[in-house]
């Protein structure tokens, strides 16, 4: 039988006709979007030998094919890591992602001559690991923020974050003490945040890692089991917004947010934490129990809010789920729907309450060609929001038109 006509799509076949383990799709992706140079380039810093291969020419379907069948024959240490690191590039590609890469490069025009997103995240991995770096730090703390993983404080406005060793030692030891780990590394640098409200702010962002209990895995050597012990790293950033004061923690450990914020006031600002927490935004899906309006302004091009899907919650035991979703095609509202199929007995009108809901914004079409773009804002409570990747218009929508449609409270 001849495996590769039966094999999922660019699943790499051996010379033989037999089907390798399948590669990722973040690899295949990163065959389709990168340009040959640049693949060769990251390919080669893998120690991966790409001559007769990726210089054979070719376009489309059969280059991709050609490359991902030579890549499957790769050993698999290889191939695990060039996995990890297609993983980490395909994360930088969206908006979010390309402004932190944008923010951390030094070579601006350089980053700013890649063909594409993708592109532009291994250029810059390759030439300013650092930077890369730095800008996944950007964005992981864009990314959680005020959802679960944050808390924001009051803190002192106007201080500069002192860079002295003996107060950065100083604030290392506190989070040592904190977390009873044998070893820190702290990152401190400025960088900006941009807002629709309030336009561009300087932050001054630190990301702290450090070293956990021990634990061990279990792990195949020369065909037997073994034991490897090891100490994880963790993680956790936070920003300090000068002219306001606000700092914010992004980190798993909720009970340590507190004393985090309070550790960098007092030993690298040299000031006191008034410990007042900043009200985390949540979201309030009770109007939408009735239909509403969703005023817009022109210049924001909106063209038409729907609400698309409602999930229902009995008031009384609430374990169940009831899920409405409306048919497009029939052009009738969910609310209608809803009404036709059970009158007196509309789950709108009592006894439930909504969980979660999905809008469908829908944009005119930029300079009036093609089609406009659809936003789907997906909400549950109490603070969950699928507007992570934060396009302008996805800002747009989370920023300014939740609030003003009665969707957000503070809390």
């Amino acid at each position: 039988m001849n495996l590769q006509a039966v094999v999922p799509e660019f699943c790499p076949v051996a010379p033989d006709g037999t089907a390798t383990i399948p590669l990722p799709p973040s690899v295949v992706k990163l065959v389709r979007h990168l340009p040959d140079g640049l693949l060769a380039e990251y390919l080669q810093a893998l120690g991966v030998e790409t001559a007769d291969w990726l210089e054979a020419g070719g376009s489309g379907r059969s280059r991709v094919r050609r490359i991902v069948d030579s890549l499957g024959l790769l050993s698999d240490p290889v191939l695990g890591e060039l996995g990890a690191e297609a993983e980490r590039f395909v994360e930088m590609t969206d908006e979010l992602g390309q402004e932190a890469l944008q923010a951390a490069s030094l070579d601006r025009q350089g980053f700013a001559a890649q063909e594409n997103a993708l592109a532009r995240a291994v250029w810059l991995h390759l030439r300013e690991p650092g930077s890369f770096r730095r800008a996944e730090e950007i964005r992981h703390a864009d990314h959680y923020r005020l959802g679960r993983m944050w808390d924001g404080f009051v803190g002192p406005k106007e201080c500069a974050v002192s860079d002295l060793p003996g107060y950065r030692r100083e604030f290392m030891e506190r989070i040592m003490s904190w977390f009873r780990s044998p070893q820190v590394k702290v990152d401190v640098y400025e960088r900006v945040r941009s807002s629709l409200e309030e336009g561009e702010s300087r932050l001054v962002q630190v990301v702290v890692y450090r070293e956990g209990l021990p634990d061990s895995v279990l792990e195949f050597e020369n065909g037997d089991l073994t034991r490897r012990h090891r100490r994880p790293v963790y993680e956790f950033a936070l920003t300090y917004e000068v002219e306001s004061g606000v700092i914010e923690v992004i980190a798993q450990d909720r009970g340590s947010r507190e004393e985090m914020a309070r550790a960098f006031a007092e030993t690298l600002l040299r000031r006191d934490l008034e410990g007042k927490r900043i009200p985390l935004r949540e979201y309030d899906l009770r109007l939408l129990l009735t239909i509403q309006p969703f005023p817009a302004d022109p210049e924001d091009g909106i063209a038409a809010v729907e609400v698309v899907s409602l999930t229902l919650q009995p008031l009384i035991d609430g374990a169940e789920r009831i899920i409405f979703e409306a048919d497009r095609k029939t052009g009738r509202s969910l609310y209608e729907r809803i009404f036709e199929w059970f009158r007196e007995h509309n789950p709108l009108t009592a006894g439930f309450r909504i969980q979660k809901a999905t809008l469908s914004v829908r944009f005119h079409p930029d300079e009036g060609v093609g089609r406009g773009k659809v936003v789907a804002v997906r909400i549950s409570l109490p603070n969950g929001c699928n507007l992570k990747s934060k396009t302008e218009k996805e800002r747009l929508v989370c920023e300014k038109y939740l609030p003003r449609w009665g969707l957000v409270r503070e809390v």
